[in-house]
């Protein structure tokens, strides 16, 4: 460093005085390293197209099963047939090359034979998560023009489809299955993202990117027709992509977790066990979870893999598989860098997103695209194989993002600038640091601050709206949104949290919403938002009756709360350290509790204690609340020697209260 120092002044000394020197100079040595050598990724292959590795498998083994959701299985003979059957309702309905076919099902077999016959027929699938709001849903049908849905009764009758939308069922067929010949160059797949014009901008992805993806992968964790692969993330997700693609390529075995197994870190655990999972992807936060616990019996998984947020957790010095962390954004085909994390030792540092993939460069660069010292942070921008084409029908966003490779050695290529900042460790490791804009990571999902603004000043009592992130004492980040009137007068809170609710997946709708009569500005008329107020808590009420008490026990069961009759009933689920993945966790016990069907959605509509309690109160049968509930009370009442007794002479059954019943107490809920 010292020599890159000098080299450093003297160059700053020679310049002109008004030329600005911007960020540390570099070394001609040091320029080198970075921009050639850490970046001298580029491996020469054949490009073959996943669908066509799938097809071969099948010629191969036809009779190895593909998929499997531990109830159904499918070999690949008859995936392979299955899709090109479908595939040829494709072709029928006009889809060809750059077509694109939107996908709106559940994580399921249906859900790989959909995308594997879109490849057969040429197209561009879309994957849409019925979980999400039928508003945004039927904006992302829209937006990306798909002449054809594939979903199932249920969610069309939600839908208002486009005029002139042909809807398939996924198990539609036709007599000879199709495989019509697709380019490299042609288009693979859409993603949608969160955009900060208030709409999800779809990012479309080339079969190139994809496939560099699929042989990367396969060359760097040797999967083989002997793996079992999991397959957890969410269907809107493009780390889907990545689960899927690589095993059916391979020839391995895809299996599809439930959703209790893929959201709760125990139960996932022995579900890897139990299936004797090999290799499987978990985004950042529920990976967090899963090497802080023991491996259980029978686990022989050898590469848990992990990203999408900032990694703050090492394995056990125990464990027996490698945790390797990733970053990458859906603009660069899932995967941009890779490297195995460290097992627990006596120092700590966070660690590294690794070095780039295959055929993938990166560059940590200052305002003027100029490399930036070791150590010095600087926007990561990214370039190769792996790039996007861009986004759906926005060619002036594209054309802002996707920029000109100034170190290419080849001419037209571009680069992506990702908005991340990033810093070169001494070793070529890249450490993430952070954003430079208004998009925020939210346990791994990424969020434009700027489409939640536009979607607050869409309601008619809000005149103008900022978006803020805020951490908790626990470090946990959430979203507040300051809004002020359109009139002057008082903002409805509940009526503005509806309309997001309606609007925006659930980890986009902002924790708290503070009404504020003006916004703070700067001297130049700014809104300063580093002056907005925190949100203050006006002091702590507990639960008020049995519901809110059993509500208030799941809550800290799943959030790993000390007390759950000293949490405050207004307190926010996502302020309180909830998500995504933990609301589903708090749904599926509730569910199972009270014998109803609530969704995700209904407690991020209802983020409080008491607001939740009065959905599952509307929601369950009287006789069945009340039964719980008293159950509940007998079982917190009971003395340490009566519980360890009950549990000896029954096995434990997963309540709420985290102390369970069974026998008697199970046959009364059972007639409740």
């Amino acid at each position: 460093m010292g020599e890159q120092r000098n080299h450093a002044k003297e160059t700053v000394m020679r310049m002109p005085v008004d030329e600005d020197p911007g960020l540390p100079v570099l070394a001609p040595e040091e320029y080198h390293r970075q921009v050639v050598e850490w970046n001298a990724t580029e491996v020469a292959r054949p490009v073959t197209l996943v669908h066509v590795q799938v097809a071969a498998q099948a010629a191969e083994r036809p009779d190895a099963v593909a998929v499997t959701n531990g109830t159904r299985s499918l070999t690949y003979a008859d995936l392979d047939a299955d899709a090109g059957r479908l595939a040829r309702c494709l072709r029928e309905a006009g889809v060809v090359p750059e077509v694109a076919v939107a996908i709106c099902l559940p994580r399921s077999i249906e859900l790989v034979i959909a995308m594997l016959a879109v490849f057969k027929a040429g197209g561009t699938y879309v994957p849409l998560d019925p979980e999400h709001p039928d508003a945004r849903l039927e904006y992302m049908l829209t937006d990306c023009g798909a002449p054809v849905l594939i979903t199932t009764d249920d969610v069309r009758a939600r839908l208002s489809v486009p005029e002139g939308v042909r809807v398939l069922r996924p198990d539609a067929r036709g007599i000879d299955p199709v495989d019509a010949p697709v380019d490299p160059g042609n288009l693979a797949y859409v993603i949608y993202t969160s955009g900060s014009t208030g709409r999800p901008k779809g990012v479309a992805v080339a079969h190139a990117g994809l496939a560099n993806l699929v042989a990367w992968h396969l060359d760097s964790y040797r999967i083989g027709d002997t793996d079992r692969v999991g397959q957890c993330a969410a269907v809107g997700f493009d780390a889907s992509v990545w689960e899927i693609w690589p095993a059916l390529a391979a020839g391995a075995t895809l299996h599809i977790a439930g959703d209790d197994e893929r959201l709760r870190p125990d139960l996932l655990l022995n579900w890897l066990a139990d299936n004797r999972i090999t290799v499987t992807f978990l985004p950042t936060p529920l990976a967090a979870e899963v090497v802080k616990l023991p491996s259980p019996p029978g686990l022989v998984l050898r590469a848990l893999l992990t990203g999408g947020d900032r990694l703050g957790e090492r394995p056990r010095s125990d464990t027996g598989y490698e945790l390797i962390n990733h970053y990458g954004p859906t603009e660069a085909s899932v995967v941009t860098t890779a490297g195995v994390v460290p097992r627990r030792t006596g120092s700590w540092r966070a660690p590294s997103i690794g070095r780039p993939i295959d055929n993938v460069r990166t560059y940590i660069l200052d305002h003027a695209l100029r490399p930036v010292a070791i150590g010095v942070s600087g926007e990561l921008h990214i370039a190769g194989t792996s790039l996007a084409r861009g986004y759906v029908d926005s060619p002036g966003l594209t054309a802002e993002r996707f920029v000109p490779d100034p170190f290419a050695t080849r001419p037209g290529e571009r680069m992506y600038r990702t908005g991340d900042l990033a810093r070169y460790r001494p070793d070529g490791a890249i450490e993430f640091v952070g954003r430079i804009d208004s998009q925020v990571s939210i346990r791994g999902v990424r969020i434009e601050t700027g489409e939640i603004e536009a979607r607050l000043r869409e309601h008619p009592a809000v005149a103008e709206a900022v978006v803020a992130a805020r951490v908790d004492e626990r470090e946990n980040t959430y979203l507040v949104g300051y809004v002020t009137p359109a009139t002057g007068g008082a903002i409805d809170v509940d009526a503005v949290r509806e309309h997001l609710v309606n609007h925006l997946p659930g980890q986009m709708v902002p924790a708290v919403l503070v009404p504020l009569r003006r916004f703070p500005v700067t001297s130049n008329g700014k809104i300063d938002v580093g002056n907005l107020p925190v949100p203050e808590s006006s002091g702590v009420e507990t639960p008020r009756d049995p519901l809110e008490d059993l509500v208030a026990a799941i809550w800290a069961l799943v959030l790993d709360l000390p007390e759950p009759g000293q949490i405050d009933i207004h307190a926010n689920f996502l302020t309180l350290g909830g998500h995504s993945l933990r609301a589903h966790q708090v749904i599926a016990r509730v569910n199972a509790t009270f014998d109803i069907d609530l969704s995700a959605r209904a407690l991020f509509g209802a983020p409080t204690i008491a607001s939740f309690a009065d959905v599952v109160r509307h929601a369950g049968t009287p006789g069945r609340i009340e039964t719980v509930t008293r159950l509940a009370r007998q079982v917190d009442e009971m003395s340490d020697d009566e519980i360890e007794r009950l549990l000896a002479e029954h096995s434990t059954v997963d309540h709420p209260s985290a102390k369970g019943w069974e026998g008697e107490q199970a046959d009364e809920l059972n007639r409740g």
